[in-house]
């Protein structure tokens, strides 16, 4: 009879954690919002970069949040996670959208998977015009519950004349160590053969714990630990590990940002009037100097939509239509 029992508790629990599982979006293309004039044609020498997972916070308690706090209005370069889109009608306008309207952004966001009447994904807003556009898969690991497909969404602008390439990346949560750097690598192999700077920013979610079969948690504290060793193993700085905490509970440092090809001059961590259940957190950089100045961009490219541009094989071109740490020179 026991043994009866724990079979349908099993079965119950593989049901229903099945129906938790987040379907792909119909439509993954790239969403742009592109402002009819640029705040500047190219973003500064000194830039200020935040990475804010807001939480599927509708716009207008994002852009409430943004403009609380001159650090993040200020922004040179904002990326963004749990962004969400209401999937109804034609003119659709996700969060992200809706925030660079208002301030005057180039946007894009792609769509991760399908959350309530929506989508969820992950976005870049920029002062100066976006050159490219483009989505990486990431490995779908099933956690059980909340289990869905994983993106990375990878961006060009200018910054002082010479391209950078841009990554908003948000990992699953219910990792192993293991788990976390197969879904991490295909974006540290795509930046590693990129021949310009690397931003590399969002969330990673890397809480103190492990996962046994995505359920159970087991406190281990190591995670963070684990994925700044990979990242810079394959080049890459980690300079805002002194952050402290980005999770407003349990005091855990789930976001970052990872850098190539830049010094870090400052960074802290925001509230944002407290709208999401993350903290942002931002960074100020500055490029190193140029070894090859010829991958500098001559000129802006013409208006181009990037509706359905979501390629793993080419950047389609594309242009307009709390605490406080001090990081070293060589950050790691």
């Amino acid at each position: 009879m026991r043994r009866h029992t724990a079979v349908v508790l099993a079965i119950g629990l593989s049901l229903a954690t099945g129906c938790l599982r987040r379907g792909s979006p119909s439509d993954k293309s790239i969403e742009t919002t592109f402002p009819a004039a640029a705040l500047a044609p190219e973003l500064p020498h000194q830039l200020r970069v935040v990475t804010f997972n807001v939480h599927r916070e509708p716009g207008d308690v994002v852009v409430r949040g943004i403009r609380s706090d001159p650090t993040l209005r200020e922004a040179d370069l904002i990326l963004l996670q749990e962004v969400h889109r209401v999937e109804k009608g034609n003119e659709r306008c996700s969060a992200a959208c809706e925030l660079g309207k208002d301030l005057g952004y180039y946007t894009l966001y792609a769509p991760g998977h399908v959350q309530g009447g929506g989508t969820d994904g992950v976005a870049i807003l920029s002062r100066s015009p976006i050159m490219s556009g483009l989505v990486l898969e990431l490995p779908d690991i099933d956690v059980r519950i909340n289990s869905g497909r994983r993106i990375a969404l990878v961006a060009t602008v200018l910054v002082d004349g010479a391209p950078v390439t841009v990554y908003a990346v948000h990992l699953t949560n219910r990792l192993t160590a293991d788990e976390r750097r197969l879904q991490m690598l295909p974006v540290l192999q795509h930046a590693k053969r990129q021949k310009t700077p690397v931003i590399i920013a969002g969330d990673f979610n890397t809480s103190p714990f492990t996962w046994i079969g995505g359920v159970v948690p087991v406190p281990t504290t190591t995670q963070d630990n684990h994925l700044e060793r990979l990242v810079r193993a394959h080049g890459f700085d980690t300079p805002v590990t002194g952050s402290g905490p980005t999770f407003r509970y349990l005091g855990m440092r789930l976001d970052a940002i990872y850098t190539r090809g830049f010094q870090t001059q400052k960074f802290a961590v925001a509230t944002a009037a407290n709208v999401s259940d993350h903290l942002p957190l931002w960074a100020t950089l500055q490029p190193r100097a140029v070894k090859d100045p010829s991958t500098a961009l001559a000129k802006t490219p013409t208006p181009t939509s990037l509706r359905g541009a979501a390629s793993l094989s080419a950047m389609p071109r594309i242009a307009p239509r709390a605490r406080v740490g001090t990081a070293p020179s060589l950050a790691r």
